[in-house]
Protein backbone atom coordinates (compact mmCIF):
# COMPACT_ATOMS: atom_id res chain seq x y z
CA UNK A 1 0.00 0.00 0.00
CA UNK A 2 1.46 3.40 -0.99
CA UNK A 3 0.87 6.66 0.83
CA UNK A 4 0.85 10.18 -0.63
CA UNK A 5 1.23 13.28 1.57
CA UNK A 6 -0.06 16.69 0.52
CA UNK A 7 -0.07 20.09 2.25
CA UNK A 8 -3.43 21.75 2.53
CA UNK A 9 -2.46 24.49 0.08
CA UNK A 10 -1.03 21.96 -2.34
CA UNK A 11 -4.26 20.02 -2.21
CA UNK A 12 -6.17 23.14 -3.14
CA UNK A 13 -3.74 23.98 -5.96
CA UNK A 14 -4.13 20.56 -7.46
CA UNK A 15 -7.91 20.80 -7.22
CA UNK A 16 -8.19 17.28 -6.01
CA UNK A 17 -11.60 15.82 -6.52
CA UNK A 18 -12.23 13.35 -3.75
CA UNK A 19 -15.08 10.98 -3.24
CA UNK A 20 -14.77 9.93 0.41
CA UNK A 21 -16.54 6.72 1.41
CA UNK A 22 -18.53 6.32 4.54
CA UNK A 23 -16.27 4.87 7.25
CA UNK A 24 -18.67 2.03 7.89
CA UNK A 25 -18.28 0.72 4.34
CA UNK A 26 -14.49 1.23 4.16
CA UNK A 27 -14.75 1.07 0.34
CA UNK A 28 -12.04 2.24 -2.05
CA UNK A 29 -12.48 5.66 -3.58
CA UNK A 30 -11.12 7.41 -6.63
CA UNK A 31 -8.57 10.23 -6.41
CA UNK A 32 -8.39 12.42 -9.48
CA UNK A 33 -5.28 14.56 -9.77
CA UNK A 34 -6.05 17.74 -11.70
CA UNK A 35 -3.93 20.60 -12.88
CA UNK A 36 -5.77 23.70 -14.09
CA UNK A 37 -9.01 21.73 -14.04
CA UNK A 38 -7.52 19.09 -16.32
CA UNK A 39 -7.36 15.57 -14.93
CA UNK A 40 -3.77 14.30 -15.06
CA UNK A 41 -4.42 10.82 -13.76
CA UNK A 42 -6.69 8.85 -11.48
CA UNK A 43 -5.70 6.70 -8.51
CA UNK A 44 -7.53 4.43 -6.13
CA UNK A 45 -7.40 5.29 -2.43
CA UNK A 46 -8.46 3.31 0.60
CA UNK A 47 -7.94 5.70 3.53
CA UNK A 48 -7.84 9.47 3.93
CA UNK A 49 -6.43 11.27 6.96
CA UNK A 50 -6.31 14.96 7.80
CA UNK A 51 -3.83 16.00 10.47
CA UNK A 52 -5.76 18.35 12.80
CA UNK A 53 -2.59 20.17 13.76
CA UNK A 54 -0.89 20.75 10.41
CA UNK A 55 -3.81 20.33 8.05
CA UNK A 56 -1.76 17.88 5.99
CA UNK A 57 -3.81 15.41 4.01
CA UNK A 58 -2.54 11.85 3.58
CA UNK A 59 -4.11 9.22 1.36
CA UNK A 60 -3.33 5.52 1.39
CA UNK A 61 -3.32 4.38 -2.23
CA UNK A 62 -4.12 0.89 -3.39
CA UNK A 63 -3.64 1.62 -7.09
CA UNK A 64 -1.45 4.39 -8.50
CA UNK A 65 0.06 2.90 -11.65
CA UNK A 66 -1.85 5.24 -13.93
CA UNK A 67 -0.06 8.24 -12.45
CA UNK A 68 3.46 7.02 -13.28
CA UNK A 69 5.24 7.44 -16.61
CA UNK A 70 5.32 4.24 -18.75
CA UNK A 71 9.07 3.76 -18.27
CA UNK A 72 8.59 3.73 -14.49
CA UNK A 73 5.87 1.12 -14.72
CA UNK A 74 8.05 -0.96 -17.06
CA UNK A 75 10.90 -0.97 -14.54
CA UNK A 76 8.57 -1.55 -11.60
CA UNK A 77 6.89 -4.52 -13.23
CA UNK A 78 9.76 -6.17 -15.09
CA UNK A 79 13.21 -5.16 -13.77
CA UNK A 80 15.34 -8.14 -12.70
CA UNK A 81 18.99 -9.11 -12.29
CA UNK A 82 20.03 -12.45 -13.74
CA UNK A 83 23.25 -14.46 -13.43
CA UNK A 84 24.65 -15.05 -16.91
CA UNK A 85 27.59 -17.20 -15.88
CA UNK A 86 28.17 -19.94 -13.30
CA UNK A 87 26.12 -19.68 -10.12
CA UNK A 88 28.86 -21.42 -8.13
CA UNK A 89 32.28 -19.76 -8.08
CA UNK A 90 35.29 -19.51 -5.79
CA UNK A 91 37.33 -22.35 -4.39
CA UNK A 92 40.97 -22.70 -5.36
CA UNK A 93 43.66 -21.31 -3.12
CA UNK A 94 41.98 -17.99 -2.31
CA UNK A 95 38.20 -18.51 -2.58
CA UNK A 96 37.91 -15.85 -5.31
CA UNK A 97 35.66 -15.91 -8.34
CA UNK A 98 33.87 -13.81 -10.93
CA UNK A 99 30.09 -13.35 -11.10
CA UNK A 100 28.63 -12.13 -14.40
CA UNK A 101 25.42 -10.16 -13.96
CA UNK A 102 22.82 -8.77 -16.34
CA UNK A 103 20.37 -6.10 -15.28
CA UNK A 104 17.15 -6.50 -17.28
CA UNK A 105 15.45 -3.13 -16.98
CA UNK A 106 12.14 -4.10 -18.61
CA UNK A 107 12.52 -1.19 -21.03
CA UNK A 108 11.87 -1.75 -24.72
CA UNK A 109 14.61 0.62 -25.82
CA UNK A 110 16.86 3.46 -24.78
CA UNK A 111 14.97 5.67 -22.34
CA UNK A 112 16.16 9.18 -21.59
CA UNK A 113 16.20 10.00 -17.91
CA UNK A 114 16.59 6.43 -16.65
CA UNK A 115 19.73 5.70 -14.63
CA UNK A 116 20.46 2.41 -12.87
CA UNK A 117 23.17 1.76 -10.31
CA UNK A 118 24.46 -0.86 -7.88
CA UNK A 119 22.69 -0.77 -4.52
CA UNK A 120 24.70 -3.15 -2.36
CA UNK A 121 24.59 -6.88 -1.73
CA UNK A 122 23.11 -9.42 0.63
CA UNK A 123 25.99 -11.73 1.53
CA UNK A 124 27.04 -14.42 3.95
CA UNK A 125 30.77 -15.24 4.23
CA UNK A 126 31.42 -13.37 0.98
CA UNK A 127 32.85 -9.94 0.19
CA UNK A 128 32.99 -8.00 -3.07
CA UNK A 129 36.52 -7.10 -4.12
CA UNK A 130 35.74 -5.33 -7.37
CA UNK A 131 32.90 -4.29 -9.65
CA UNK A 132 29.87 -3.71 -7.41
CA UNK A 133 30.19 -0.70 -5.14
CA UNK A 134 27.00 0.96 -3.92
CA UNK A 135 26.29 3.91 -6.20
CA UNK A 136 28.34 2.64 -9.13
CA UNK A 137 26.43 3.51 -12.31
CA UNK A 138 25.38 0.53 -14.40
CA UNK A 139 23.74 2.52 -17.19
CA UNK A 140 22.63 6.05 -18.06
CA UNK A 141 19.68 6.65 -20.39
CA UNK A 142 19.31 2.93 -20.03
CA UNK A 143 18.22 0.43 -22.60
CA UNK A 144 16.85 -3.06 -22.13
CA UNK A 145 19.97 -4.47 -20.41
CA UNK A 146 23.18 -3.55 -18.61
CA UNK A 147 25.96 -5.93 -17.58
CA UNK A 148 28.56 -6.11 -14.84
CA UNK A 149 31.41 -8.45 -13.97
CA UNK A 150 31.96 -8.67 -10.23
CA UNK A 151 34.92 -10.14 -8.33
CA UNK A 152 33.98 -11.85 -5.06
CA UNK A 153 35.91 -13.69 -2.38
CA UNK A 154 35.07 -16.13 0.37
CA UNK A 155 37.63 -15.58 3.16
CA UNK A 156 36.64 -18.78 4.92
CA UNK A 157 38.45 -22.06 4.37
CA UNK A 158 35.53 -24.22 5.55
CA UNK A 159 32.14 -22.56 4.89
CA UNK A 160 30.43 -22.02 1.53
CA UNK A 161 29.17 -18.44 1.23
CA UNK A 162 26.24 -16.93 -0.67
CA UNK A 163 25.67 -13.55 -2.26
CA UNK A 164 22.89 -11.72 -4.10
CA UNK A 165 23.18 -8.32 -5.73
CA UNK A 166 20.84 -5.36 -5.47
CA UNK A 167 20.30 -2.50 -7.92
CA UNK A 168 18.08 0.53 -8.19
CA UNK A 169 16.84 2.60 -11.10
CA UNK A 170 15.70 6.22 -11.10
CA UNK A 171 13.69 8.19 -13.60
CA UNK A 172 14.14 11.91 -14.06
CA UNK A 173 11.27 13.49 -16.00
CA UNK A 174 12.78 15.37 -18.92
CA UNK A 175 10.21 18.14 -18.73
CA UNK A 176 9.89 18.57 -14.98
CA UNK A 177 13.03 18.85 -12.85
CA UNK A 178 10.96 18.27 -9.72
CA UNK A 179 9.64 14.90 -10.84
CA UNK A 180 12.01 12.05 -10.02
CA UNK A 181 11.01 8.50 -9.17
CA UNK A 182 13.31 5.77 -7.78
CA UNK A 183 12.71 2.02 -8.00
CA UNK A 184 14.77 0.08 -5.45
CA UNK A 185 15.01 -3.53 -4.33
CA UNK A 186 15.89 -5.08 -7.68
CA UNK A 187 17.56 -8.29 -6.48
CA UNK A 188 19.53 -10.89 -8.44
CA UNK A 189 18.39 -14.49 -8.65
CA UNK A 190 19.44 -17.12 -7.95
CA UNK A 191 21.83 -16.56 -5.07
CA UNK A 192 25.43 -17.26 -6.06
CA UNK A 193 27.37 -19.80 -4.02
CA UNK A 194 31.04 -18.91 -3.35
CA UNK A 195 33.16 -21.85 -2.36
CA UNK A 196 35.82 -21.45 0.34
CA UNK A 197 39.49 -21.41 -0.54
CA UNK A 198 41.90 -24.07 0.55
CA UNK A 199 43.64 -23.55 3.84
CA UNK A 200 47.26 -22.68 3.10
CA UNK A 201 49.67 -25.42 4.04
CA UNK A 202 51.49 -24.81 7.29
CA UNK A 203 54.88 -23.20 6.66
CA UNK A 204 57.73 -25.66 6.65
CA UNK A 205 60.43 -23.07 7.32
CA UNK A 206 60.73 -19.57 8.75
CA UNK A 207 62.81 -16.47 8.13
CA UNK A 208 63.48 -15.31 11.68
CA UNK A 209 64.54 -16.86 14.98
CA UNK A 210 61.75 -14.82 16.58
CA UNK A 211 59.18 -17.08 14.87
CA UNK A 212 60.24 -19.95 17.10
CA UNK A 213 58.10 -20.66 20.13
CA UNK A 214 61.33 -20.89 22.16
CA UNK A 215 64.22 -18.93 20.64
CA UNK A 216 66.31 -19.56 23.75
CA UNK A 217 67.47 -15.97 24.00
CA UNK A 218 68.61 -15.55 20.40
CA UNK A 219 67.54 -12.57 18.30
CA UNK A 220 67.86 -11.58 14.65
CA UNK A 221 70.51 -9.04 15.64
CA UNK A 222 72.70 -11.90 16.85
CA UNK A 223 72.70 -13.59 13.44
CA UNK A 224 76.06 -12.95 11.75
CA UNK A 225 75.42 -11.72 8.21
CA UNK A 226 78.93 -11.80 6.75
CA UNK A 227 82.48 -12.78 7.56
CA UNK A 228 85.80 -14.15 6.40
CA UNK A 229 86.27 -17.56 4.78
CA UNK A 230 89.70 -19.16 4.46
CA UNK A 231 90.62 -22.46 2.90
CA UNK A 232 88.46 -24.34 0.47
CA UNK A 233 87.83 -23.09 -3.05
CA UNK A 234 85.94 -19.85 -2.31
CA UNK A 235 87.98 -17.89 0.26
CA UNK A 236 87.43 -14.19 0.80
CA UNK A 237 86.44 -11.41 3.14
CA UNK A 238 82.97 -10.01 3.75
CA UNK A 239 81.40 -13.20 2.40
CA UNK A 240 77.59 -13.41 2.64
CA UNK A 241 76.78 -15.64 5.62
CA UNK A 242 73.02 -15.62 5.04
CA UNK A 243 73.08 -17.98 2.07
CA UNK A 244 74.69 -21.40 1.93
CA UNK A 245 75.89 -21.15 -1.66
CA UNK A 246 77.91 -18.00 -0.93
CA UNK A 247 80.27 -20.11 1.19
CA UNK A 248 79.97 -23.62 -0.23
CA UNK A 249 79.38 -22.83 -3.92
CA UNK A 250 76.59 -23.76 -6.32
CA UNK A 251 76.29 -27.39 -7.33
CA UNK A 252 75.02 -27.77 -10.92
CA UNK A 253 72.10 -29.94 -12.03
CA UNK A 254 70.36 -30.07 -8.67
CA UNK A 255 66.89 -29.26 -10.00
CA UNK A 256 65.09 -30.38 -13.16
CA UNK A 257 65.57 -28.22 -16.27
CA UNK A 258 62.80 -25.65 -16.60
CA UNK A 259 62.12 -25.34 -12.88
CA UNK A 260 60.82 -21.82 -12.30
CA UNK A 261 61.77 -21.32 -8.67
CA UNK A 262 65.52 -21.91 -8.51
CA UNK A 263 66.25 -19.53 -5.62
CA UNK A 264 68.44 -21.12 -2.98
CA UNK A 265 69.28 -24.20 -5.04
CA UNK A 266 72.91 -25.29 -5.26
CA UNK A 267 73.21 -27.54 -2.20
CA UNK A 268 75.41 -29.40 -1.39
CA UNK A 269 77.81 -27.09 -3.23
CA UNK A 270 81.27 -27.38 -4.75
CA UNK A 271 83.50 -26.31 -1.83
CA UNK A 272 83.91 -29.51 0.18
CA UNK A 273 87.00 -29.33 2.40
CA UNK A 274 88.81 -27.12 4.89
CA UNK A 275 86.16 -24.38 4.85
CA UNK A 276 87.19 -22.21 7.79
CA UNK A 277 84.98 -19.29 8.74
CA UNK A 278 85.20 -16.46 11.24
CA UNK A 279 82.45 -16.80 13.86
CA UNK A 280 82.02 -13.86 16.21
CA UNK A 281 81.60 -14.37 19.93
CA UNK A 282 77.91 -14.18 20.98
CA UNK A 283 76.76 -14.60 17.36
CA UNK A 284 75.35 -17.50 15.37
CA UNK A 285 75.51 -18.32 11.67
CA UNK A 286 72.54 -19.61 9.65
CA UNK A 287 73.23 -20.54 6.03
CA UNK A 288 69.99 -20.90 4.08
CA UNK A 289 69.68 -23.54 1.35
CA UNK A 290 67.14 -25.58 -0.60
CA UNK A 291 67.56 -29.29 -1.14
CA UNK A 292 67.84 -30.66 -4.70
CA UNK A 293 64.81 -31.98 -6.53
CA UNK A 294 66.69 -33.62 -9.41
CA UNK A 295 66.08 -37.37 -9.52
CA UNK A 296 69.83 -37.99 -9.34
CA UNK A 297 69.74 -36.77 -5.73
CA UNK A 298 67.06 -39.20 -4.56
CA UNK A 299 68.43 -41.03 -1.53
CA UNK A 300 71.66 -39.01 -1.75
CA UNK A 301 73.55 -38.81 1.51
CA UNK A 302 76.38 -36.72 2.88
CA UNK A 303 77.70 -35.22 6.10
CA UNK A 304 79.11 -32.05 7.62
CA UNK A 305 82.24 -32.66 9.66
CA UNK A 306 82.74 -29.88 12.19
CA UNK A 307 86.19 -29.14 13.59
CA UNK A 308 85.40 -26.36 16.07
CA UNK A 309 88.70 -26.14 17.88
CA UNK A 310 88.73 -25.63 21.65
CA UNK A 311 85.26 -24.03 21.88
CA UNK A 312 82.19 -26.16 22.56
CA UNK A 313 80.07 -25.90 19.40
CA UNK A 314 76.48 -26.64 18.44
CA UNK A 315 75.35 -27.23 14.86
CA UNK A 316 72.02 -28.16 13.30
CA UNK A 317 70.09 -28.47 10.08
CA UNK A 318 66.74 -26.91 10.89
CA UNK A 319 63.71 -25.18 9.33
CA UNK A 320 64.53 -21.87 11.06
CA UNK A 321 67.62 -19.73 11.49
CA UNK A 322 69.12 -19.95 14.96
CA UNK A 323 67.24 -23.19 15.72
CA UNK A 324 69.32 -25.78 17.56
CA UNK A 325 66.54 -28.02 18.90
CA UNK A 326 63.00 -29.02 18.05
CA UNK A 327 60.33 -26.37 18.57
CA UNK A 328 56.54 -26.28 19.02
CA UNK A 329 56.15 -24.02 15.98
CA UNK A 330 58.73 -25.69 13.75
CA UNK A 331 59.49 -29.27 14.80
CA UNK A 332 62.82 -30.77 13.83
CA UNK A 333 63.29 -34.38 12.82
CA UNK A 334 65.69 -36.42 14.85
CA UNK A 335 69.42 -36.67 14.17
CA UNK A 336 69.63 -33.08 12.87
CA UNK A 337 71.66 -31.48 15.68
CA UNK A 338 75.09 -32.13 17.19
CA UNK A 339 77.17 -30.58 19.95
CA UNK A 340 80.67 -30.93 21.32
CA UNK A 341 84.21 -30.14 20.24
CA UNK A 342 84.18 -32.21 17.08
CA UNK A 343 81.28 -34.13 15.54
CA UNK A 344 79.79 -35.19 12.22
CA UNK A 345 76.28 -34.23 11.14
CA UNK A 346 75.13 -36.81 8.55
CA UNK A 347 72.15 -36.06 6.28
CA UNK A 348 70.16 -37.78 3.56
CA UNK A 349 67.82 -36.43 0.87
CA UNK A 350 64.82 -38.72 0.96
CA UNK A 351 61.05 -38.94 1.31
CA UNK A 352 61.36 -42.11 3.31
CA UNK A 353 62.93 -42.91 6.66
CA UNK A 354 66.57 -42.57 7.64
CA UNK A 355 68.81 -42.57 10.69
CA UNK A 356 70.58 -39.49 9.32
CA UNK A 357 69.14 -35.96 9.28
CA UNK A 358 66.25 -36.23 6.84
CA UNK A 359 66.17 -33.56 4.11
CA UNK A 360 63.09 -33.61 1.89
CA UNK A 361 63.53 -32.70 -1.80
CA UNK A 362 62.80 -29.06 -2.60
CA UNK A 363 62.43 -27.89 0.99
CA UNK A 364 64.25 -25.01 2.62
CA UNK A 365 66.59 -25.47 5.57
CA UNK A 366 69.32 -23.66 7.48
CA UNK A 367 72.73 -24.95 8.47
CA UNK A 368 73.15 -23.34 11.90
CA UNK A 369 76.36 -22.97 13.91
CA UNK A 370 76.96 -21.36 17.32
CA UNK A 371 79.64 -21.66 20.00
CA UNK A 372 77.73 -21.79 23.27
CA UNK A 373 77.51 -24.01 26.34
CA UNK A 374 74.27 -25.75 25.41
CA UNK A 375 70.82 -25.61 23.81
CA UNK A 376 69.30 -23.98 26.87
CA UNK A 377 72.20 -21.55 27.27
CA UNK A 378 72.77 -20.30 23.75
CA UNK A 379 73.65 -16.83 25.03
CA UNK A 380 76.53 -18.20 27.13
CA UNK A 381 79.49 -18.18 24.70
CA UNK A 382 82.37 -20.63 24.63
CA UNK A 383 84.54 -18.75 22.14
CA UNK A 384 87.42 -17.41 24.29
CA UNK A 385 88.00 -14.31 22.13
CA UNK A 386 86.00 -11.90 20.02
CA UNK A 387 86.37 -14.17 16.99
CA UNK A 388 86.82 -17.91 16.60
CA UNK A 389 87.45 -19.88 13.42
CA UNK A 390 85.65 -23.22 13.26
CA UNK A 391 86.24 -25.44 10.27
CA UNK A 392 83.79 -27.63 8.38
CA UNK A 393 84.27 -30.31 5.77
CA UNK A 394 81.56 -31.50 3.40
CA UNK A 395 81.76 -35.26 3.06
CA UNK A 396 80.17 -37.24 0.25
CA UNK A 397 80.26 -38.17 -3.42
CA UNK A 398 77.71 -36.09 -5.29
CA UNK A 399 76.38 -36.19 -8.87
CA UNK A 400 77.78 -33.71 -11.37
Amino acid sequence: MKKFLFGASAAAALCMALVVPEPARAADFQVALKRLAVTQCSMTGSLLNIDPTTGNVSIDLSADIACYPPVVNAIANNATISITGPTTVGGGQTGTGTVNLQLNTGLSGVSNGVTCSADGVVASSVSVTQGWTTGTTLCTNCGPTATASVMVQNPSTTVTGTITFKAKCSYQDQGNANLQIVRTNIVSTPAVQVLPGQAPPPPDYCESVTELATPNGLTDAMRQTSGTVTGGTTPGTNIDFLNYTSVFGVRPNVYPPGTIDTAGYGFPGTNPTNVQFGLKRNFYISWKFRTPTASSYNEQGGAFQFIPGPAFTLASIAPCPGQFSTDANYPMVGFCQISGKGSDLPWKITTGTTTACKLEPGKTYYLNVIQATGVGTLTTPTCPSTLCSPKVNLIGNFPN
